[in-house]
C-alpha cells in the first residue's frame, strides 16, 4: 500500500452482464441470445498462484489477472504481460482490493495478462545487506514491518531484482500463454513499486518496452529543495549518505541500498533515465501535488532531466495525496499507457 513514515531526506527512499437465456417463441431465431453457459465472457478473472524463487530461496504468492478472452481464445493465442508492483507496507492483493485494477482492465477491454507479485519491503533491488532467515522468522529481524506474517515475508536472500527479472518472468512465461518478448512486456507500480518499475525497466530494457510509476521514488538521490526549484537540486553525496539518518524508516531504507553511493546511483531512475537511447523505453509517471513524502518534487526533477536529455515521456501532476484515493483513479491511465506502448 502506501509508504509510511516521516521523511527527513526526501527518499521516500519512495478498474456480468452475461446474456440472459431467452426462450420466448416470439423472438426470431437470429436474434435469440446465447444461453448463459456459452455466452462470451465480458470479465477477466483473478487467481492466486504460488511459485518458487531461487533468488529469494522461498515460495512466493502472486496474483494474476487473466483477460476475458484468455479462456475462450484458441490455444495458440498468446498475450502481452504487464507486471504491477505494490508499495512499501503493501501486498500483492492491493491492486485488486484497493486499486480495482481488474475492474479497470475489464472496462478497457484489456487483452493482456497482469501479474501482481509479492515484493515484501524490498524496494525490488538485490540488496547488499544480507538477511538471517532464522532470526527473521523468530522476531522479524531484517524486516521493516516485523509484525507481519513472517513465514510469508522472510527470505533467505535479498535478491529481489533477480526475483522479478529472472524467476517471476520465467515462471509466468512457462505457466501462461504469454508473448515472451520485450515488445509485449511492461511494468508498473506505485510508491516503492513505482520506483521499482522505473528502475527495473531502465536497468533491463531488454526485458521491458514500457514502464509506469504512480507516486514513485522517481529520483532516489534527490534531497531537495521542497518545493522543487529548477536548477537548484541538492543530491545525495557521500557525506550525506554516511550521516546518521535519525529516523527508523530512513535507516531501514538506507540498509536496502547500503553505504556505496555508486550503488544508489546505479539504481536511481533520475540517473538511469537520461542515459536511455531515444525511443528505447516508453515512460509514464504521475504524482499527487499533496504527496505526503513530497514525491511530486522528484517527479518534477525527473521530468526536467528527461526533457534536457531529449528522452520522450508522459507525466501527470494533479491533486492528491500518497494514497489509493489518488492511485485508483490513475490505474486506468497506466494500463492504457502500457497497452498503447506494447505490441499486441
Amino acid at each position: 500500500m502506501s509508504d509510511h513514515g516521516t521523511r527527513k531526506i526526501t527518499l521516500a527512499i519512495a478498474i456480468v452482464m452475461m446474456a440472459a437465456a431467452c426462450d420466448t417463441p416470439a423472438t426470431p431465431p437470429q436474434q435469440a441470445k446465447l444461453p448463459a453457459s456459452v455466452a462470451p465472457a465480458t470479465h477477466g478473472r483473478v487467481e492466486t498462484q504460488r511459485f518458487h524463487s531461487d533468488a529469494l530461496g522461498v515460495d512466493k504468492d502472486v496474483v494474476v489477472y487473466l483477460p476475458a478472452a484468455y479462456d475462450s481464445s484458441p490455444p495458440d493465442h498468446r498475450f502481452r504481460v504487464f507486471y504491477y508492483l505494490h508499495g512499501l507496507g503493501g501486498k500483492q492483493t492491493d491492486w485488486t482490493e484497493s486499486g480495482h485494477l481488474d475492474a479497470a482492465a475489464d472496462t478497457l477491454g484489456l487483452d493482456a495478462i497482469v501479474v501482481m507479485p509479492d515484493g515484501d519491503d524490498s524496494f525490488y533491488v538485490d540488496s547488499p545487506t544480507a538477511i538471517d532467515y532464522d532470526a527473521c522468522l523468530k522476531d522479524g529481524t531484517g524486516l521493516f514491518f516485523a509484525r507481519r506474517d513472517r513465514h510469508g515475508t522472510c527470505v533467505h536472500k535479498n535478491d529481489y531484482e533477480t526475483y522479478i527479472t529472472k524467476d517471476l518472468i520465467g515462471w509466468v512465461d512457462k505457466t501462461y500463454r504469454t508473448k515472451p518478448t520485450r515488445d509485449a512486456r511492461a511494468i508498473a507500480g506505485l510508491s516503492m513499486g513505482g520506483y521499482g518499475a522505473l528502475m527495473l525497466a531502465m536497468r533491463h530494457p531488454d526485458l521491458f518496452s514500457a514502464a509506469a510509476s504512480h507516486s514513485g521514488v522517481d529520483a532516489l538521490t534527490y534531497l531537495g529543495p521542497h518545493p522543487y526549484v529548477a536548477g537548484q537540486a541538492k543530491l545525495l553525496d557521500d557525506a550525506a549518505l554516511h550521516q546518521p539518518p535519525g529516523d527508523p524508516l530512513l535507516a531501514w531504507v538506507g540498509s536496502r541500498f547500503g553505504s556505496d553511493l555508486a550503488f544508489w546511483r546505479d539504481h536511481d531512475p533520475s540517473v538511469l533515465g537520461p542515459k536511455l537511447p531515444a525511443g528505447q523505453l516508453a515512460i509514464y509517471f504521475d504524482c499527487g501535488t499533496e504527496d505526503d513524502f513530497h514525491l511530486d518534487d522528484e517527479a518534477r526533477y525527473l521530468h526536467d532531466l528527461l526533457v534536457a536529455a531529449h528522452v520522450d515521456h508522459s507525466w501527470f501532476l494533479g491533486p492528491g495525496r500518497h494514497a489509493f484515493t489518488f492511485w485508483a483513479d490513475r490505474v486506468p491511465k497506466s494500463l492504457k499507457f502500457l497497452s498503447d506502448h506494447t505490441k499486441p
